[in-house]
């Protein structure tokens, strides 16, 4: 397959909102605690928006056929007290499900990757729910491992 990855452009948002919230609507199948705003559509594409002003987020897509098929959202944290000082934390990706089991996953997660190692970056981590068994079984077929633990409850 010809997949091209690149630097989401603004003409790229509205797939890319379609992509997340799909996400997001899975991941809200994990757990009760990832109930869904009311108001997603805006919320996810203003967040879209606003990323693509910022300097410390990086959004990829990959696109087959003029098609978003899969995305990848990375966000650079200053580690004060650690080294490496920088490290670059994939908050979202996901892929197209007849795009699954064929490395784009894999390809957006090395993309980003290099992109960031060349600003400095040197430890890649991932966010995702618990109970996430597929994102699990996926990140450590990667090499990773889990570095901390977030709990939580409603109060």
């Amino acid at each position: 397959m010809d997949i091209k990855i690149r630097k989401i452009e603004e003409k790229d948002v509205e797939q890319t909102k379609s992509l997340l919230i799909r996400l997001k609507r899975f991941n809200s199948e994990h757990d009760p605690l990832f109930n869904l705003s009311s108001d997603i559509e805006n919320v996810v594409k203003n967040y879209i928006v606003d990323s693509l002003k910022r300097t410390d987020i990086d959004i990829f897509i990959a696109e087959y056929s003029g098609k978003i098929v899969g995305v990848i959202i990375a966000s650079i944290y200053d580690r004060k007290f650690y080294v490496p000082e920088k490290e670059v934390r994939i908050m979202d990706l996901y892929v197209l499900p007849e795009f699954r089991k064929k490395g784009l996953g894999r390809s957006l997660l090395e993309h980003v990757a290099n992109y960031e190692k060349e600003k400095g970056c040197s430890i890649l981590t991932v966010e995702f729910p618990s109970e996430n068994l597929l994102a699990h079984k996926f990140y450590t077929s990667m090499g990773m491992r889990s570095l901390i633990s977030i709990y939580g409850k409603t109060l």
